[in-house]
């Protein structure tokens, strides 16, 4: 397939990319000039870099022309929508930022539409559920506020959110199914909307090495690395990880499975309390430490449960739909215990000046 990511220098994005490089596919990647990680990308091998920005494209979504659409490559099978910003926790609560991401995004939806583009997969987040349900969902931040909207355009075919209305996902082949017997005029109908199928990805909580070292996962790793207590939130809601090399083959999974429009959460197959989860990751810590240096860890806990407020989300328990992709024949490749180890032994060489080479599954 022919595939064109936004946002390819990001966390994710880098991750999809060589997931999708090392299955054989034809790959494009939207870069700003100035991002960090250029270098990291111009070192694979096949990956064809853009460097344009992003905003441009919010003229788009009213209509107006496109400036940049000559540097664009043309007869894409696919997009994979990972450029979005602000989202720290002060960004995720700026309505200013999140209706510019809104925008831009509704702009590259109308290109790639108007571009005969097949599938358009959107990186949305477990923040649209918010307070809700799956089929209701009560979105807390104006960030998870945005990426719904943006969502339920996409799920609506562009016509927004008036027109959105929720159904299961269902494979290309069973969409064609259901429209077999119809009225023809009908059928013409449902298959103009079907021009591009709108695959809104529920990301839930992603962990691995490369990540944002202030996420709670690298935060928390470097704490006990250094013997150094935490002051945490209860910690009481549900929650679900993914190790980012599954959540990369996850889309590809998505991509190559003939899937068509509907909402997919991407998600480990077990969810339980974050604290156990946090729990976790500290005995995990304690037996790399005393294996690594011959010496008994601490006895008691240093994490501090109840001293800090919940993020900008709240303490909100993730529920996700793990049929989407188990259902369907997806497994994960990567234990929790695993992948926090390699991020004890990455972040524990990178202390002592050493690089690490790591085995990928």
């Amino acid at each position: 397939m022919k595939i064109l990511i936004s946002g390819v220098s990001s966390f994710l994005g880098i991750y999809t990319a060589k997931e999708l490089l090392a299955q054989g596919h034809e790959l494009y990647g939207i870069v700003r000039k100035e991002s960090k990680n250029r270098e990291k990308l111009e070192s694979l091998r096949g990956l064809q870099l853009i460097s344009v920005d992003m905003k441009a494209f919010s003229s788009f979504a009213e209509g107006g022309e496109l400036a940049l659409a000559s540097l664009l490559p043309k007869d894409l099978d696919a997009i994979i929508h990972f450029a979005w910003d602000g989202v720290g926790s002060k960004g995720r609560e700026n309505p200013e930022i999140q209706e510019q991401n809104l925008s831009m995004s509704k702009g590259f939806y109308q290109w790639g539409l108007q571009s005969g583009v097949k599938y358009f997969l959107f990186a949305g987040s477990q923040a649209e559920y918010g307070r809700g349900t799956r089929e209701n969902p009560e979105p807390v931040s104006a960030y998870g506020k945005a990426k719904l909207s943006f969502s339920r355009y996409g799920l609506s075919g562009g016509q927004g959110e008036e027109r959105y209305s929720f159904q299961e996902p269902k494979t290309v082949d069973s969409v064609e199914k259901t429209t077999q017997g119809k009225n023809p005029e009908n059928s013409q109908e449902e298959g103009r909307k079907r021009k591009m199928a709108f695959l809104d990805l529920r990301i839930f909580s992603v962990y691995g090495i490369g990540d944002h070292e202030s996420t709670l996962v690298q935060t928390l790793v470097q704490a006990v690395l250094a013997g150094q207590p935490m002051d945490l939130s209860p910690c009481s809601q549900m929650w679900n990880f993914m190790e980012v090399r599954d959540l990369a083959r996850a889309i590809a999974f998505l991509l190559e499975g003939g899937f068509g429009s509907g909402t997919y959460d991407l998600c480990g197959k077990e969810s339980r309390p974050l604290k156990d989860y946090v729990l976790e990751i500290e005995e995990l810590g304690k037996a790399f430490l005393e294996k690594k240096e011959g010496k008994k860890a601490w006895a008691t806990s240093l994490l501090r449960f109840g001293e800090r407020a919940s993020n900008a989300e709240g303490p909100v328990d993730l529920k996700p739909s793990v049929k989407d992709l188990y259902d369907r024949g997806f497994q994960e490749t990567i234990s929790f215990s695993q992948g926090i180890e390699e991020l004890y032994q990455y972040f524990y060489q990178k202390k002592e000046g050493e690089a690490w080479q790591r085995k990928d599954v």
